[in-house]
């Protein structure tokens, strides 16, 4: 029998007034795989990933993360427990450190008593260049810096979806590949990964399929190379 998928999204929608941003989304990802959603500033990226963490209420539709409802209150605990995410904005405290911020996250969710756990911490922290802020509080920090500290947070934490919006906005080259490897990793330990990004070849390599929104509506939905390659992107010029 086939596993349940770790995301699964039925007819999601959400309204403003009179202005559908999101329209009847259909999404089902697996355990070690990984979906791009791409599309034009204002096709309803965004507005797709909040729902699905739960920041917003739906107009209408579901969501489940780890067979739990995001949406409904007595199971959105369970499926938040189950989800990591990065927003496009980093959300610090800017009076904890760098390596306190971890900490934190780490007795939020349990694990601060897990053996090597602060050896994963200062792994972390080294893979992502930040091991020479660890006594840095986020004034102090660049804005790349800031989102390496915002990713930390999220890898250290257990998940079985990760969820990045926008994550390589204020990325060098090398962090960008760094990040790269370590969605590798997640990919190959079972985690389900769904990111938006403007800059396809991060995600080239990475993403096993592309959804593509425009207006709020799925345009395309397939394997990569075919939705990338193909004639969607162009028409809709993200290339």
């Amino acid at each position: 029998m086939q596993a349940a998928p770790v995301l699964d999204v039925r007819g999601l929608r959400r309204r403003y007034g009179e202005f559908d941003a999101l329209q009847g989304l259909e999404l089902s990802v697996a355990a070690g795989e990984c979906v791009a959603i791409i599309g034009r500033n204002g096709s309803g990226k965004t507005t797709a990933m909040r729902l699905i963490a739960g920041l917003l209420d739906p107009s209408g539709g579901s969501v489940n993360i780890a067979v739990a409802s995001v949406h409904n209150d007595s199971k959105a605990i369970d499926a938040r427990a189950a989800l990591a995410m990065v927003p496009d904005t980093p959300s610090l405290y800017e009076d904890l450190t760098v390596r306190e911020h971890l900490q934190l996250v780490v007795i939020a969710h349990g694990v601060a008593s897990d053996r090597g756990i602060e050896q994963r911490i200062t792994l972390l922290l080294t893979r992502l260049g930040l091991d020479g802020k660890t006594d840095a509080r986020p004034g102090a920090l660049s804005r790349g810096m800031r989102q390496k500290l915002q990713l930390a947070c999220a890898l250290v934490r257990p998940h079985r979806l990760l969820m990045l919006d926008e994550p390589v906005v204020g990325l060098d080259p090398a962090a960008q590949r760094m990040l790269q490897q370590l969605l590798r990793e997640a990919k190959s330990t079972g985690v389900a990964v769904v990111l938006t990004t403007h800059q396809l070849d991060f995600a080239r390599g990475i993403a096993d399929r592309v959804v593509v929104l425009a207006d709020g509506i799925v345009v395309a939905d397939g394997p990569y190379d075919e939705v990338v390659d193909g004639r969607t992107v162009r028409e809709y010029g993200l290339l």
